[in-house]
């Protein structure tokens, strides 16, 4: 007791400290670090830029195989290559040697040429003509004895034909390891007019109506030359002798050929 006031120390004393230990202990609760999180994680999308950078820097890298990276990249360039010969717009004189192939008793051979213009790459109209020798085979007198003399051949001397000429496959061929040769295949057909032996004196019955058809192969080892190889048939009407019928003659030739192309030169265009 002090001037008459008792002072209960111990109460005043646990007062105090409880009064000044509550803010402290309400800051210990609101700082107390969170438990484990066993959720999901969150997508990278809902990351902060930061920690999906981060996230990204520790996957590990895996390595390509060889050839991959170009196979990748394959996969999204896409190369398409230009076509190495352009025929359109140019002129073509050309050389050819046919040979028929489906007569066994006088075979025909010839040389002929071709003047054709090419609106297209894939399309051209040709003037084509040739000129036939015939040639006796060592069948005829086999034939005739068998069919007693009766053997009925219509002579041909020469077609004249305008064709439209279509090329729809075009490719390229390695040439001896080294070179690269272009190649396009070609059908033709059209209409014309067939020279025989009919067609002169002493029968003198003029050129026949004609038409043909066919197809082949023609490479390109420069800018302005062509070598070729085709199968054509041609078919016209005709009456060997007086005493039998007029019937169809049908003419198959294997020819070989070659073309010069003018302007000498082209020009790419992209389509």
């Amino acid at each position: 007791m002090t001037g008459g006031i008792p002072l209960d120390l111990p109460r005043h004393t646990y007062t105090f400290l409880a009064l000044l230990l509550a803010p402290l202990a309400a800051l210990g609760q609101a700082q107390e670090p969170p438990g484990l999180d066993l959720s999901q994680p969150q997508p990278e999308s809902a990351r902060p830029a930061d920690e999906a950078a981060r996230a990204r820097k520790s996957e590990p890298v895996v390595p390509l195989a060889a050839g991959e990276s170009d196979v990748a990249l394959g996969d999204r360039v896409k190369a398409v290559q230009r076509k190495g010969f352009m025929k359109a717009h140019r002129l073509e004189l050309g050389l050819a040697f046919p040979a028929t192939v489906n007569d066994a008793f006088y075979e025909k051979v010839g040389f002929g040429g071709k003047l054709a213009y090419n609106f297209e790459d894939s399309f051209a109209l040709a003037l084509r003509g040739a000129y036939y020798t015939q040639l006796r085979s060592n069948h005829v007198r086999e034939a005739k004895a068998a069919f007693s003399s009766q053997l009925l051949q219509s002579e041909l001397n020469g077609q004249l034909m305008l064709d439209g000429i279509w090329s729809p496959v075009y490719g390229k061929v390695a040439w001896l390891g080294s070179s690269i040769v272009h190649f396009d295949v070609y059908l033709l057909a059209g209409f014309g007019g067939v020279w025989s032996a009919t067609s002169s004196a002493p029968r003198k019955e003029g050129p026949h109506i004609a038409t043909d058809f066919g197809g082949g192969i023609r490479f390109y080892p420069k800018s302005w030359l062509a070598i070729d190889g085709g199968l054509i048939a041609t078919l016209y009407p005709d009456q060997p002798v007086t005493q039998a019928p007029s019937t169809v003659q049908k003419v198959v030739a294997a020819q070989l050929g070659v073309s010069i192309f003018w302007p000498f030169t082209f020009e790419y265009v992209y389509p």
